[in-house]
This record gives structure tokens, sequence and C-alpha cells, in this order.
């Protein structure tokens, strides 16, 4: 059968539009396959909590999402503890590097005996020991702390987004006690889910009947309404032999508040108390009160040198409010040897 001119070209323009349903609908099939679902942006679980989508998460306190009073397994210790490295960061001092690796002065000293502890650069390497009495048994007993009074703890939340906490301990021992660490715990009310954060003491020993605060920091996020609670972990009885040689005395304090209330400028005079102390580095410790004697503000002074018997040292300090109208300043000091 002879077709037409015409006829030929109609027949090849219907196949060519069946080849091009049939090529549209197997590349159709072929992206279908192939798409990746895409992420969903997280949502937050606090109110007026900025998310990024896809950053990373830091972790920071640690979070224990175990339910309360579920089990915890026990490790045994490391028969042999390997000694770790602390790179040396801005500020950081001997008693500070020692407090946040939870062991003594005395201990880091020992093990870096090549290392001047007033001649600490940003960067440097030390070497942290394991804490003595690390035992390679299971059945270790905890050291008990020297009871202290601890007050009712309180948070404040801070504009970015976490949280300021801040408690009284009183020593009522009549001796003075050190190698004193705690953490504050923040609570869930609704899942029971812990944060913890260490707390800080601002001078590395507290005296008979003296209170001073332990504080800390909470990074954002936080939960609402948490619970908030201190364990106390340690608070050992002080070297009464080194005593006199930290013992300092402020004179001719000048406090100016400013008129809202909301800083305040500290000048002082301060001097080791004994002539037979030996030279170190003065700490000034200033903590400001609301008028509800809550605590708003703390501030440390370190001497940018060492101070020998007899040498009074001047300083001067601003110290802010994180929340309501100062009162009063208090100040509080030691030598670090």
């Amino acid at each position: 059968m002879h077709l037409s001119k015409f006829e030929s070209r109609g027949i090849m323009r219907r196949m060519k539009t069946i080849f091009r349903v049939y090529l549209l609908f197997g590349l159709t099939i072929l992206l279908t396959s192939c798409r990746v679902e895409q992420t969903k942006t997280p949502v937050s679980m606090f109110s007026g909590e900025k998310i990024t989508p896809y950053a990373t998460i830091t972790l920071t306190p640690t979070v224990t999402a175990t339910p309360k009073n579920a089990p915890t397994a026990t490790l045994a210790p490391t028969m042999t503890p390997t000694p770790r490295t602390y790179q040396v960061k801005d500020k950081d001092t001997m008693i500070v590097i020692a407090f946040k690796n939870g062991i003594t002065l005395d201990e880091l000293k020992a093990a870096n005996p090549d290392i001047d502890p007033y001649l600490l650069t940003v960067g440097m390497t030390l070497l942290i020991p394991a804490p003595k009495g690390t035992a390679a048994t299971q059945n270790a007993p905890t050291p008990t702390p020297f009871p202290l009074t601890v007050y009712e703890p309180k948070c404040t939340p801070a504009l970015s987004g976490g949280l300021y906490c801040f408690v009284q301990i009183q020593n009522e021992q009549e001796f003075d006690l050190d190698n004193i660490t705690a953490e504050f715990r923040l609570t869930n009310p609704q899942s029971g889910e812990v944060v913890t954060q260490k707390a800080l003491l601002p001078l590395s020993r507290i005296v008979p009947g003296t209170t001073l605060p332990l504080f800390a920091y909470f990074p954002p996020p936080v939960y609402l309404n948490p619970g908030v609670t201190l364990q106390l972990q340690t608070a050992m009885r002080f070297n009464q032999d080194n005593l006199q040689i930290m013992k300092v005395r402020i004179d001719g304090q000048e406090i100016k508040i400013a008129e809202n209330g909301l800083s305040a400028v500290v000048n002082a005079q301060a001097a080791l108390e004994s002539a037979e102390a030996k030279a170190g580095t003065l700490w000034i410790a200033a903590v400001a009160f609301d008028a509800q004697d809550q605590i708003i503000g703390i501030r440390r002074y370190e001497s940018p040198a060492v101070v020998k018997p007899g040498e009074i040292t001047t300083f001067s300090l601003n110290i802010y409010s994180i929340g309501g109208k100062i009162a009063r300043v208090d100040l509080f000091g030691e030598a670090i040897p």
C-alpha cells in the first residue's frame, strides 16, 4: 500500500509525539527514584530560642538523660592512670588549673617541677597527674567533705539565654577549709533530665565564720523553670601550718555605687597580714548584693606582681550587677604563695 506524502508526514509526527511522551515519562521515573528527602528545619523546645538549621550542636555542660533513680553503671578505675596535658589559657594560674582538673595545687606543682608558677604563659603545656588516691579497686571509699552550711541556690536569666547560678556557703568549723568542689544541677521538671555545671569559688579557701559564694554559668539552651540544687563534693581541712602566710589585710575601702545601681567601683589597699609571710599573689574577691542579700555580681582582682611582706598594693576594680540594684559590696582576700 502506498501512502501519500501528507499521510507519511502525519504518521511520523504521531510517532515522534509518542516517543517524547515515553521519554518524558522515563525521565520522571528516573528523577523520582534519585530524589533525596530534605531535612526539616528543627523546632526549638524553648520559647524565643534561635535555631540555625544544620548547625553542629555543642553539648556544654554534659546532659545526663538517665531518668531519676535509674541504676548507674560503676566503672572500674584504671590500674595505672595516664597523665594528661593542659594548655595554659588567658588568666590561668596554678591553683585555677588545679581546680579545673580536680587535683590539688601541690600535686600540680609536683608534676611540673620545672615550671615557675609565676611565669605561666598562654599556650604553655602542663602535665596533669591523676589525683592521688586513685585506687585499683572498685570499692575505694569516697572522702566525706567537712560539713558546710549551704543556703538556697538562686539562678538569674542571662541576656545570652543562659543562667547565672549562685549559692552562699558558710564555714562553721573552727578551722579553714580548702579544696572545695561542688556542682550545680538543673533538673527538667518535665522529663527529670539533669544538666550539671562545676561550681566555682572566688578564693581557694574559706575561713571560719565566713560566708562565700559558689557560682556557675549555664550556657543556653536551658530548661524552663528548672529545679536547682547544689551537690557538695569535697571540702578539706586546710593545712594550718601555712595559715599565716595566706592572710591578707584590706584597708581604705572606698566603694562607689552608680546612681542606677547596676555597677560599682571599688578602690582599696591590700597587704600581707604577717611579717613572716612568704611573697605571693594577692586575690581579692568582690561580691555584690542587692537589698534582699541576694548575690548579683562577683569580680576578682589578682595582683599583677608578687607582693612581699610590708608592701601595700593599691587596687581598683569594677563590678556589675546581673540583675537588680547593688546595695553593698563585700571584699574578701587571700595570698597565693
